[in-house]
């Protein structure tokens, strides 16, 4: 359709004659009304002029302080890759959103997941290039200490799993069930995670096990980091380690409240949205770990 939605009556009914006839419509929606469907339709407007006003924010002042010389060659190659990859993202969106237009009116759970990730990494990148903009000062580290380099790093990358899997969770629609806690329906292993054959596609096509994967992570991202903070606070690391790993404690107990919240309520779409909102901040502060450690 192009930036610009429908403007009156006639519009609104054409675009939604339109959409009736895609699998969306005909299995989960029949009977919706025009106000029903202005609602739906808003969102996903909404989003795709996010995604272009993002791209006029960063190119206008890029070009801008191009011309008035303010960028050297090793920063203007970083915001180079940062525009490619938000083309990138675009691109993955609308490859993302096609698979929905076919027989099955969900969109895929790979594409859907690919696409958060790459926004993730878009937003991890962009914070690299600040941090190295702030030129933390690099402190002398013992021997003891170094170790908090990998350490550092192998939170991050469960972070980042456990994101992954929370994408595989949205898009299956696996928290619309099962919606008790600590145990799945009065299960620690629930009746059915292991249907699918071969087993590995469990991990990745299983809601169930999906669920149950993405519990179990929460579970494992809270201790390591619980025994990162511990072990930051016992090497009598200086001060802007401990806030570091203090940061990483506090948001990761909130997020694990807010995943436990989001479940036992079948998914409320507000909160939901800050949960999802809450990832983006713990994988930040983990990168700023990363980053102070390094």
């Amino acid at each position: 359709m192009g930036a610009i939605p429908p403007l009156n009556e006639h519009q609104w009914m054409e675009v939604f004659h339109r959409y009736k006839q895609y699998p969306e419509y005909l299995h989960h929606n029949q009977g919706m009304t025009l106000l029903e469907f202005k609602r739906i339709f808003f969102w996903e407007y909404f989003h795709r002029l996010v995604g272009r006003l993002i791209g006029i924010v960063f190119l206008v002042p890029w070009i801008y302080f191009n011309l008035k010389k303010k960028l050297n060659f090793a920063l203007n190659k970083k915001f180079a890759v940062a525009f490619i990859l938000g083309g990138l993202q675009g691109l993955l969106g609308w490859f993302m959103v096609k698979s929905g237009l076919v027989l099955r009116p969900d969109v895929s759970h790979f594409r859907l997941a690919a696409h958060l990730l790459l926004a993730f990494f878009i937003l991890g990148y962009l914070f690299w290039i600040i941090l190295d903009l702030m030129s933390i000062p690099k402190e002398k580290k013992t021997k003891k200490q170094k170790k908090f380099r990998s350490y550092s790093w192998s939170i991050l990358m469960l972070v980042i799993l456990q994101i992954a899997f929370g994408a595989f969770t949205a898009g299956l629609r696996a928290g619309f069930f099962m919606n008790t806690f600590p145990l799945m329906d009065g299960q620690w292993f629930p009746t059915g995670y292991l249907n699918v054959v071969p087993v590995w596609k469990n991990f990745v096509e299983n809601p169930i096990h999906v669920q149950f994967v993405h519990r179990t992570l929460g579970w494992v991202v809270l201790f390591a980091i619980i025994s990162f903070f511990i072990a930051v606070r016992k090497a009598r690391s200086s001060k802007k380690y401990r806030i570091g790993a203090t940061m990483l404690l506090h948001m990761t107990l909130l997020q694990f409240l807010l995943g436990v919240g989001t479940l036992v309520m079948a998914v409320p779409i507000p909160l939901a949205v800050i949960h999802q909102l809450g990832a983006g901040v713990l994988f930040l502060i983990a990168i700023y770990n990363v980053k102070i450690w390094a």
